[in-house]
Parts: structure tokens; sequence; C-alpha cells
């Protein structure tokens, strides 16, 4: 059975062109709490992070935004590097008139937003990174500098155009993850998930061929306090992680039990209790 997420209605929506005319798509909670703003991982959309805005909107103004080529946001064929996807979160954030916000970001919105903060130190309160996807790349134990190879990337725009090639109904059936959260009962996330694969550009998969925000090139940059949430791995991974984060000034780094690497969604409240106690502090 399909589900639809339906947003409270004092929630609003719209859209803010940055610097190269590209529309970005935007859902914001409203309310007197400072600013939130969310960035999602790779091939999700803001839409996805509705169950995270939920769990803060008591307390914060979030906005949770589509990066360029997810969701309703346009698509062009270039500007997913990881200077790109930061300049694009400023310009949102001029867009909305939004000053000094937390950021907050999920793998390849972990990158945006560390990005963000290292190459506008200004704008930012304080930064939460989630699994970002720079840090993942640099620590990896099979790390290749030379990057993703094209045989690679080609086989992620062969699966984003799989997806293309299914209904709603069909992904709920056929993708494994997407099916897999059906099969726990966990619909509305399942649904969150097929609409945004179905709204995903194959043009994405410049993300994967510009690379990642690497954290010896940009991590010393970072002025604002910032807590880098990581999943749970093992003693030398987790070396290699602190090694990373050590390189930012007032860097944190928490590692949660039991989760992957959708942290929020495998350790909800574990995670979200964390969170609010750093964002108290800052």
């Amino acid at each position: 059975m399909e589900f639809e997420t339906q947003l409270p209605a004092d929630w609003t929506e719209g859209f803010v062109a940055v610097d190269d005319g590209v529309r970005l798509h935007y859902t914001r909670t409203g309310g007197d709490g400072p600013p939130l703003v969310v960035a999602h991982g790779v091939f999700d959309d803001g839409r996805c992070r509705t169950p995270l805005a939920r769990d803060f909107a008591d307390d914060y103004d979030v906005i949770c935004y589509d990066a360029r080529g997810h969701g309703r946001s346009d698509a062009p064929e270039s500007g997913y590097d990881a200077d790109s996807r930061a300049a694009d979160l400023v310009g949102l954030l001029d867009g909305l008139d939004v000053e000094h916000p937390v950021l907050l970001g999920h793998s390849m919105g972990g990158d945006t937003v560390l990005a963000t903060a290292a190459n506008y130190p200004d704008r930012p309160r304080a930064v939460v990174s989630v699994d970002p996807a720079g840090l993942l790349q640099h620590n990896a134990e099979n790390r290749d500098d030379d990057g993703v190879g094209e045989a690679e990337i080609e086989g992620v725009r062969q699966q984003v155009l799989w997806w293309h090639d299914h209904s709603k109904a069909g992904l709920l059936r056929a993708d494994d993850e997407i099916s897999g959260h059906v099969e726990a009962g966990e619909a509305e996330l399942a649904s969150l998930l097929a609409d945004a694969r179905l709204r995903v550009s194959a043009n994405v998969t410049e993300v994967f061929r510009s690379g990642w925000a690497d954290p010896e090139d940009y991590y010393a940059d970072i002025e604002v306090p910032t807590l880098v949430v990581r999943a749970d791995v093992g003693a030398e991974a987790r070396e290699r992680d602190r090694a990373s984060v050590d390189l930012i000034p007032d860097g944190e780094l928490l590692h949660v039990d039991d989760a992957g690497h959708c942290v929020f969604r495998d350790q909800r409240a574990a995670a979200t209790d964390r969170v609010r106690a750093f964002l108290d502090a800052v």
C-alpha cells in the first residue's frame, strides 16, 4: 500500500534561485526558534528528512532543501562538487534571509555543510555532520586517491535510470532497500525514499566524479563548533575518524552504537538526544 506524507498546514515550501540561476526547492517549518538547515544525502531529498524536521520543529525553524539534481530542484549538468554545493547552500541562506543557522547534513549533505563552514566561516552558528561522505572516502581502508572510476559512475547512472523505469508502486516492491522498509512496517520512510528516487536526476552522478570535501583540505578552516556523528565502526576506523576530526579546531566526534550509515534512521532517539545536547551547549 502506498503512503503519502501530509505536511503540517503551517509548514511552507517554495523555491530560491541561487547565483547561477538554479532553483532550489525547500520546505520550512517556521516558528520563532533559531534556524536549522538540513542537507540530505545523495539520491534522497528534503522530504526524506521530514521525520527529523518534526522532531526539531518545536524548538527550531527547520529548513529542509533539495540539493541540485534532487527532489524538485533544478538538475543542471554541472555544479555537483563540494564547493558548488556549498555555494548553493549559501545562496539558499541569502535567498531566505537566514542568518547564522545551525547546519545539519547527512552523507553528501554532511559533506556539504562541512565545506560550507570551511568556505564561509562566518555563516553558520554551528555544524552537525552525520557520516559525511568526504570523511568516509578519506578514511576508507581501500581508499583510492584517484576517486571513483568511470565504470562505477556509469553503474550509478544506470541505477538512477532503473529507478525511473518503475512506478512508485513498483519501487516499493522491487528496490531492495525500499521494500525492506515496507517489510519492516516503515511505510512513511519507504514512501519518502521511493518518491526521492523517482525525482532524482541522473546528472547527480557528477557528485561522484567531482569528489568530496577532503578533511585535509577543508577541516582546519572550520571555525564554528562542529559535531561529527559517525556510525558504529571498529577501533581502527574510530582512530582514523579521530585523526580527521581533530583537524577541526572546535570539533567533536561521536560514534553512535549500533548505528549504520543512516544514523538517525537506525538510532533515532539516541542520535537526536546527543545532537540536542550539543546544540544546547553552543
